[in-house]
């Protein structure tokens, strides 16, 4: 069988070989880059349910997908299911986060008031989190090397789910429902 990943290794996407670092914070094991799966479409288009895994990359270039990883709709990441702890688009034994998870993440520096300085890519803990921006739903791109959106596999009633972001200027991670046509990055965590 599989050989068991262990966390703070290199984790090879065996859908696309795609490598992504991973960090063990706590408990969990995160992805320490953002997802990059799928296929580039304009972002003047919508994700669709189409069984193709669609992502927008920052300003429509492909290279920002290289570096940034992909900017997802949380339908698409959730391939139009709503379950918190959802395989998604994330690979094979690893998942969406849900706003649980976040929270323990958040907790093991101390809260999410203060959680934002050591997960961003200027602290210590290892998450990297890069201030990469996103695509709001008027198909605007905003807030690059200012803030960074991640998802959460919980919804918040029928055009929301739960969405974290950190910025430049603020040690904390906010907490609110975004618009689930907001397209947001993607951090997976093992099952």
């Amino acid at each position: 069988g599989a050989v068991p990943f262990t966390c703070n290794n290199i984790l090879t996407d065996i859908r696309d070989n795609k490598q992504y670092p991973t960090v063990k914070i706590g408990t969990q094991c995160w992805m320490a880059k953002n997802l990059d799966f799928g296929t580039q479409i304009p972002s003047t288009a919508m994700q669709r349910d189409n069984c193709v895994i669609e992502k927008y990359c920052y300003t429509d270039n492909a290279a920002n997908c290289s570096t940034m990883g992909g900017l997802f709709q949380w339908d698409e990441l959730m391939r139009f299911e709503n379950l918190p702890a959802l395989q998604g688009i994330c690979p094979p034994s690893w998942h969406v986060p849900t706003e649980g998870e976040w929270t323990t993440l958040f907790n093991f520096y101390t809260s999410n008031g203060f959680a934002g300085a050591p997960l961003k890519f200027s602290g210590f803990s290892g998450f990297n989190a890069f201030l990469d921006g996103a695509r709001f739903h008027n198909v605007s791109w905003n807030f690059t090397n200012f803030a960074t959106f991640f998802w959460s596999s919980s919804s918040h009633g029928p055009s929301k789910a739960w969405a974290h972001a950190m910025n430049t200027f603020n040690p904390s991670v906010s907490s609110y429902p975004g618009n689930r046509s907001n397209a947001f990055s993607i951090r997976c965590i093992k099952d």
